[in-house]
């Protein structure tokens, strides 16, 4: 098999993940967004499915994700299936006390990772599309939130491409993001002022290991006209936010009382 035909595979089952498709998708629809003509997709996608990596419904006709994804999940380091699954409950409570979208990020390596997302209960939507960029850290409020308690080495490595310009606000100045990061942990949560996407505001705050470590982030994105004609709304989110982050802290907590020994 080829690097490219290796690619190809590998932008297919990510297509996928972006996708959230649970209803399934179709062959045209794989064809027409990838850029693939329909013999040689289905050829891939017979393999895939072949592997278990896909599978197709029979009735439908459209593609769906197999169960050699499910498998993973229980390999995922740091349990982050369970991390995701503790946390769904206080991702909807913001959900449902701002009707805005939700978001629980982490990071692999310089990849900042979407674990979960609630769509905005409004008829105006923000777009999601910084979902598994590994460019975007600096520009969103779930990656700066990451970012700004990780030590320089790490945050050298994740920003070594570059300051990607996504708006006119975007930070492109390494110092002024250094100063954004200073901020940040002196109020305890970040703020992305449509510096990843025009007309978006997005409130994030971090969320710790047991070891004192940034390991995730939950961030809950506006349209910007909210904020601008209602001054009170940040706050209705920040402390939304605030709340569910502290419940979703406690996973990392240890039950045991203080002195308590593990059994042996």
């Amino acid at each position: 098999m080829s690097v490219r035909s290796i690619e190809k595979t590998l932008d297919t089952l990510d297509y996928f993940l972006r996708k959230d498709a649970r209803n399934g998708i179709a062959l045209k629809e794989i064809c027409d967004e990838l850029g693939y003509k329909k013999s040689a997709a289905h050829h891939m996608l017979s393999t895939i499915c072949d592997k278990g990596y896909l599978y197709q419904d029979l009735k439908t006709k459209k593609y769906l994700l197999g169960s050699k994804f499910f498998k993973f999940t229980k390999l995922m380091p740091h349990s982050k299936s369970a991390f995701t699954n503790f946390s769904f409950s206080h991702l909807k409570k913001i959900n449902d006390k701002t009707g805005e979208a939700v978001h629980l990020a982490t990071f692999e390596g310089s990849k900042l990772i979407t674990l979960k997302m609630l769509e905005s209960k409004h008829p105006v939507r923000v777009d999601q599309g910084f979902l598994n960029k590994d460019n975007a850290f600096h520009a969103t409020a779930s990656g700066k939130a990451i970012l700004a308690y990780l030590d320089k080495e790490k945050r050298k490595k994740i920003l070594k491409n570059g300051l990607y310009k996504f708006t006119d606000k975007t930070h492109v100045s390494f110092n002024s993001l250094e100063q954004e990061l200073h901020r940040i942990k002196k109020n305890g949560f970040a703020y992305d002022d449509e510096e990843f996407q025009e007309g978006v505001f997005c409130i994030g705050f971090p969320i710790f290991d047991n070891n004192g470590n940034p390991y995730a982030s939950v961030s809950c994105s506006s349209p910007k006209f909210k904020i601008r004609d209602n001054k009170n709304y940040i706050e209705k989110i920040r402390i939304a936010v605030a709340v569910s982050v502290n419940e979703i802290s406690k996973y990392f907590k240890p039950n045991k009382k203080k002195g308590e020994k593990h059994a042996a």
